[in-house]
């Protein structure tokens, strides 16, 4: 019983904040929209910190974050995203906290690649810029090598790039 209760509640607020998220859609509506947004993926591992979580919990929590910003991206018809998601300078940590990073973007990676996926959902096209090779370096390219095989013509072009120093 108890259980049916939450799951009404929390059906009951998805439902206001659905809600809420149109009524705000419609009026930001009224002025224009940016054609282009960038989200700098900086402040997971200070999250993580902040809120005693596991080393890489503030990555995911960021990862989820950002697939929610991508959906309002698309709803608000932003046709470019492009995302700052691993800093030349974060080369520089240590090597476990490197390895265990790329290895999470190895898995969200081949995540973009499962049909049910935000990214497959709204005809998202990636485009990896930076050094591609320190990927390589660091960890496995398969999932990167696997995605960029399934692109083609999507609506909404989302950069994830690194900066050089």
């Amino acid at each position: 019983m108890e259980k049916q209760i939450r799951n009404r509640a929390s059906q009951l607020i998805e439902g206001f904040c659905s809600f809420l998220r149109k009524c705000i859609y419609s009026i930001v509506s009224i002025g224009p929209i940016p054609k282009h947004i960038a989200f700098i993926m900086d402040g997971n591992r200070r999250y993580a910190k902040r809120h005693n979580l596991e080393e890489g919990s503030g990555h995911r929590a960021g990862f989820s974050a950002l697939m929610k910003m991508l959906k309002y991206c698309y709803e608000l018809n932003v046709k470019y995203v492009t995302i700052y998601a691993f800093s030349i300078n974060n080369f520089k940590r240590r090597p476990e906290e490197v390895q265990s990073t790329m290895n999470l973007i190895q898995e969200k990676i081949e995540g973009l690649i499962e049909e049910e996926s935000i990214v497959n959902r709204y005809g998202v096209k990636v485009n990896f810029i930076g050094d591609l090779n320190r990927i390589r370096q660091v960890g496995s390219r398969t999932g990167y090598d696997r995605y960029l095989a399934q692109l083609a013509g999507r609506a909404l072009d989302m950069h994830c790039v690194h900066v050089d120093e």
